[in-house]
């Protein structure tokens, strides 16, 4: 998923010649203008053009305004239009509202006001299609899942590796699952509250990063029983760890459970493969969240270095680890989850993958009290 950084376009409607071309000086230094006399030119330029908003007179000979205005929502449903009223219009405008203008601007207009109203209502619109895209790009990366697992017949032999490849996903969809709720909630809400896109934008970039996840994760099970393993390269740990605490913190929040992280100032850099220990560390921070949630308790992240290694120490005060559970807890398909679609894999996974990077993970449990996992892992040695 990309987004767009090339100039955002708008659109202007209006038969008269000053407001015009008053617009167009006015947007140019920081949009794409097309202007258009009447309604069918500027119907012509949308279709070609796809502008992030459109701004259109109400009152033009011919087609007027209004009309137009439906048409455009035939064309585009979600493009922000602004209709420009002249005086005693208030009327019409407020019927170009309902019919599903998103805002208007009565003639003559306030310069800094028009900047304003544009740029909200562009950044509106460019959210919108980015969430769309992102929906559709993960609808085509389930389909190309799907083709891949109908198309391999050697699966009976890699059953292990496909059930690990699946929970894997599991993570980094849920999390774009909530942001992508996020997403469309503060949509809803963006006619009401001033600075509420800038905010949506930095969900967005994670919405960005975990789909980018899901597509490693499927380009590395694909991969699966290959000659040639994937080289290791210096990768940041504390990096890694920022970016994971940051993209679960909603599912933190959705469950009610007070989630804190302290991160050194050492990068704590290490040679292996980003995906692979992006995993191990999501896999207990979110099992941590987990055990956490019935409590409404608390999850402590940290990630210090030491000498010739860095340790992530993952803390939970949810019900902790029974002495019985512990002798199993990194076998395959033991879990503690049973009836809340827990598959037994996480920690399983999170072993092996620390053990490929010569590292190794610790477990310290109370019942009712609560656990602490320390993923421990070898540094550079010109760290």
């Amino acid at each position: 998923m990309t987004v767009t950084t090339e100039l955002p376009q708008v659109l202007v409607i209006d038969d008269e010649m000053g407001p015009r071309e008053s617009l167009r000086m006015l947007l140019k230094p920081n949009y794409r203008v097309h202007t258009a006399d009447n309604v069918e030119a500027g119907l012509r330029i949308l279709r070609e053009k796809k502008p992030d908003a459109v701004i259109s007179d109400i009152r033009m000979p011919g087609t007027s305004g209004i009309e137009g205005l439906r048409k455009i929502r035939e064309i585009d449903p979600h493009v922000a239009v602004i209709m420009l009223t002249g005086f005693g219009a208030l009327e019409t405008a407020k019927e170009a509202l309902r019919l599903g203008a998103n805002d208007y601007i009565s003639k003559p207009f306030d310069a800094r006001e028009m900047r304003e109203v544009i740029s909200r209502n562009v950044e509106r619109t460019r959210l919108h299609r980015t969430g769309v895209n992102a929906a559709t790009e993960i609808k085509e990366l389930n389909n190309r899942l799907l083709k891949e697992l109908a198309q391999k017949e050697r699966l009976a032999s890699l059953g292990q590796a496909s059930a690990e490849f699946v929970h894997d996903l599991g993570n980094p969809l849920t999390i774009v699952w909530g942001y992508v709720q996020l997403l469309a909630k503060k949509l809803e809400e963006s006619e009401k509250e001033n600075g509420a896109a800038n905010q949506t934008s930095k969900e967005l970039n994670i919405i960005e990063q975990n789909v980018r996840l899901c597509r490693e994760l499927l380009t590395m099970w694909q991969s699966y029983g290959s000659v040639e393993a994937s080289p290791h390269k210096p990768i940041s740990v504390a990096q890694i760890v920022s970016e994971v605490v940051k993209g679960v913190s909603p599912m933190a929040v959705q469950n009610g459970v007070q989630l804190d992280c302290e991160i050194c100032d050492d990068p704590c850099t290490l040679l292996g493969e980003s995906v692979q220990i992006t995993r191990a560390i999501q896999n207990v921070i979110i099992n941590a969240l987990q055990a956490s949630a019935e409590k409404k308790g608390k999850v402590a992240v940290s990630c210090e270095r030491k000498d010739f290694y860095v340790d992530v120490r993952v803390q939970d005060t949810g019900y902790g680890i029974t002495p019985a559970q512990m002798a199993k807890i990194f076998d395959p398909y033991f879990t503690t989850k049973q009836g809340k679609s827990g598959t037994g894999l996480g920690l399983y996974i999170t072993k092996k993958v620390l053990e490929d990077h010569n590292g190794s993970i610790k477990v310290d449990s109370t019942p009712q009290v609560g656990s602490t996992f320390t993923i421990r892992l070898p540094l550079l040695n010109n760290n």
